[in-house]
């Protein structure tokens, strides 16, 4: 049979079939030659006939078109990057990056900017307006819903998930685009650190709590009742910065074909060693400049008749933009002399 891994929790993994899910392990030989499965993987499994519980057996990944590490997710399509302008304060070269990620694994990037409530329409026009043109952008107001019609147009049909710093809402938005916040099912069990018994136990019994879960609701594995009221965290007092609230990687079907990833602690891509000349094409707003600069391998530094830096001072290019743009090269300069 053939299903796409849905959630992955202490070593099991729920498996959807297009009908139901089943809760399984990796055959022994996939942990033995170390291939890890990521949440989004479709796979070919079968159900263990020794087992009581009906749980599966997943034997081999079938489609793996793109896959981040951290979190270990795998077949997205699009990534949305979330800031607040305001509460947590927007580090620009942060969300730069993460944009900069996007474009180098292949994976489609849109911009959504939360906390609308926060800031004066003219600080938030001057936040879109530096993606605006680059990529999709819109902004929403995570208490009234405002804007949240927009966000829905823009991944509709995707394998989609929301990354970005903490604090900035995307618990929130997964709240409310998955709908029904108030009547969700709340099956995620937590394994305590007071726990005597050994994690493996720990873990068996929590992904175990969560099929039970879901089976006393009489959804017995339909991929839409798989599906968690996620815990919205605050700002600290403390750091200025917000606290990490989702625990592990789950993906929900919003219908009309959009799979929103939920993933814990998404604040960053990591980026693989790459060339500085790479750098130029993980902006796109310097990709047809560039063609007209006078060198073929002009960096859009220092070098003359650089026609990037003409499109900087005409104000084509956002001069935020340009300066992560400027931080990248630094970064890669420096993997280059370790």
């Amino acid at each position: 049979m053939i299903g796409r891994v849905i959630k992955g929790i202490g070593g099991f993994y729920f498996v959807h079939d297009g009908e139901k899910a089943v809760m399984g392990k990796a055959r022994g030989n996939l942990k033995r030659n170390k291939e890890l499965i990521y949440v989004g993987d479709i796979v070919e499994f079968e159900i263990d006939k020794h087992d009581c519980d009906n749980e599966c057996v997943i034997n081999r990944v079938v489609e793996r078109r793109n896959f981040m590490t951290r979190p270990p997710v795998s077949n997205l399509d699009m990534l949305v990057v979330v800031f607040s302008v305001k509460e947590p304060d927007v580090n620009y070269p942060v969300i730069d990056k993460l944009l900069a990620g996007c474009e180098l694994k292949g994976i489609t990037p849109a911009v959504c900017i939360t906390k609308k409530d926060l800031v004066s329409a003219e600080e938030l026009e001057a936040a879109m307006a530096i993606y605006r043109g680059i990529y999709p952008v819109v902004s929403v107001n995570g208490n009234t819903g405002e804007g949240l019609e927009d966000l829905r147009e823009i991944i509709r049909g995707r394998n989609v998930a929301l990354a970005g710093p903490s604090g900035v809402g995307k618990s929130t938005l997964t709240n409310l685009l998955h709908g029904d916040a108030s009547d969700l099912v709340s099956g995620t069990a937590e394994v305590h650190s007071s726990d005597t018994r050994n994690a493996a136990d720990a873990a068996t019994d929590a992904a175990r709590k969560e099929r039970t879960a879901v089976e006393a609701q009489g959804r017995t594995g339909s991929f839409a009742s798989i599906r968690t009221r996620v815990e919205t965290g605050g700002i600290s007092d403390k750091t200025g910065r917000g606290r990490h609230t989702t625990r592990h990687v789950e993906i929900f079907d919003l219908g009309d074909g959009t799979y929103l990833y939920d993933t814990p602690g998404f604040t960053s891509i990591d980026m693989p060693e790459t060339e500085v000349t790479a750098v130029r094409e993980l902006f796109p707003e310097m990709r047809e400049p560039g063609q007209l600069c006078r060198y073929r391998d002009c960096l859009h530094i220092n070098e003359p008749d650089c026609e990037v830096k003409e499109a900087l001072e005409r104000g084509e290019i956002h001069r935020s933009r340009y300066n992560s743009y400027l931080m990248m090269i630094e970064e890669v300069r420096k993997w280059k002399k370790l």
